[in-house]
């Protein structure tokens, strides 16, 4: 699989997006990210994330968002159409193509491509080209914390390649 070029081909067609905070968790983290020589932060519970990317109400006019539990990717459907057959060539090299074709977690495809926000554009990519759906927990009803917990656990999927 020729990743350098499926990751070129996603630079220029997609931008990662993130739904709300720059820092996002347990408050006394959030907190801690701004932490002063002398502070102790060994004992700070839970976990934090930081979206160092931009607000997707900040995503240029005329591109098409996906929603992808953590973040959303926005794709450039006119340019992403330009590479369609050229990424479905790269995908059809994928080492399991027959697991590629029965739908996929982001967390599998990350370990095959080495970046799981890659594989969040990707899956964003593939979506708006027709190739797939996505799969995610609000798809089904389920949000909050179980939301969290399905897609922590690898719930955010996509449908299944089908080369159009």
């Amino acid at each position: 699989m020729k990743l350098g070029r499926l990751c070129q081909i996603l630079r220029e067609t997609t931008a990662q997006l993130r739904k709300g905070e720059e820092i996002e968790g347990d408050p006394k983290l959030v907190d801690a990210v701004n932490f002063k020589e002398g502070d102790n932060l060994d004992k700070l519970p839970g976990g934090s994330h930081i979206y160092a990317m931009p607000h997707e109400s900040q995503a240029k006019d005329g591109i098409e968002k996906v929603d992808l539990h953590f973040i959303v990717v926005g794709v450039d459907k006119a340019k992403a159409e330009q590479y369609k057959d050229e990424l479905v060539a790269i995908l059809k090299t994928y080492p399991q193509p027959e697991r590629l074709a029965g739908g996929l977690s982001y967390i599998e495809v990350g370990g095959e491509i080495g970046d799981q926000g890659a594989v969040f554009q990707l899956f964003a990519l593939g979506k708006v080209l027709g190739l797939w759906d996505v799969i995610t927990p609000e798809k089904l009803g389920i949000t909050g914390p179980e939301a969290n917990q399905m897609a922590g656990m690898g719930f955010v999927m996509m449908s299944g390649f089908k080369a159009a």
